[in-house]
Order: structure tokens, then C-alpha cells, then sequence
């Protein structure tokens, strides 16, 4: 657990680096718990998504990166890769799992 809490802090610091990067999404860890992390993104312009802010929300197993992050939408949105009972698992999770060194943060450049 300890190494995973590690890397954690290091990605959360990444991704404060990286804030001014790209203003279309925002990924914040909870204060109290760094395995908890939310992320808003902004919809992408000429989709059925523009104009929309959509909330995400990480659970990070105690055993990360050897096994990926949980992610919910906590904004409805209708999309066949999104349901609001399970968590999400659409391509972005699955490239996740086969590729070990994906970063938190990079996985949300992907949404």
C-alpha cells in the first residue's frame, strides 16, 4: 500500500503541474484520501456532448497500478460504454489494465 500511495502523490503533483495544460478537464484527489479522486470534463465541441460538464468519480485500489482505478459518471449521460449501477469500464479502463504505466491523469487526457 505504501508504494501505491507513493506513486499517487507523485501523479497528484504531475497533475498539478499539468493543470494549465489542458483547462477541458480537472482531476482533483480527495484531501483525506488519496485512493479518491474526482475529475470534470468539459464535453467536446461539435459532439452531442458540447457545453456539458460531466463528473467523474476514481476509487483507486490499494494495490494500483497492478490493478486499475474504478470510475464512475456521476453526471447522467447517455452513452452506450457509460451505466450509472457499475462502474465504468469502456476502452480507456481496458487500455489501463494492459498497460501497466498509464498515469491517472493520462488516462483522463484520453476522455
Amino acid at each position: 500500500m505504501q508504494a501505491s500511495r507513493a506513486r499517487l502523490f507523485k501523479e497528484y503533483k504531475e497533475v498539478q503541474r499539468e493543470k494549465a495544460i489542458d483547462s477541458d478537464i480537472q482531476l482533483v484527489c480527495d484531501d483525506s484520501n488519496i485512493f479518491k479522486w474526482t475529475a470534470l470534463i468539459k464535453g467536446p465541441s461539435e459532439t452531442p456532448f458540447e457545453g456539458g460538464v460531466f463528473q467523474l468519480a476514481f476509487s483507486v485500489p490499494e494495490q494500483y497500478p497492478l490493478q486499475p482505478p474504478q470510475v464512475r459518471f456521476l453526471t447522467k449521460i447517455f452513452h452506450p460504454n457509460v451505466h450509472f449501477k457499475v462502474p465504468v469500464f469502456t476502452f480507456l479502463v481496458f487500455l489501463m489494465i494492459l498497460n501497466l504505466v498509464l498515469r491517472i491523469h493520462t488516462v483522463m487526457d484520453g476522455a
